[in-house]
């Protein structure tokens, strides 16, 4: 089961993936590597990506349910 999470296009407009890590903790990371953190639930990782992404439009997708996110990889 992969790991990591692949890397965007060039043309791809998102800034921040969310998802969960293998125990279940809600992970919003930035794409670039460069911010992110680990929540208790949804809401709150949303939060998170869509205020350090100035609330731009697209800036943030889902993971797939399989594909289990880190901060560190």
């Amino acid at each position: 089961m992969p790991t990591s999470v692949p890397s965007r296009p060039s043309n791809a407009t998102h800034r921040f993936v969310i998802g969960r890590d293998g125990e279940g903790h809600w992970i919003a990371r930035d794409e670039q590597g460069q911010t992110g953190g680990v929540f208790a639930d949804k809401v709150s990782a949303i939060r998170f990506a869509t205020m350090e992404s100035d609330r731009q439009a697209g800036a943030i997708r889902f993971a797939p349910r399989s594909m289990r996110l880190s901060l560190f990889n």
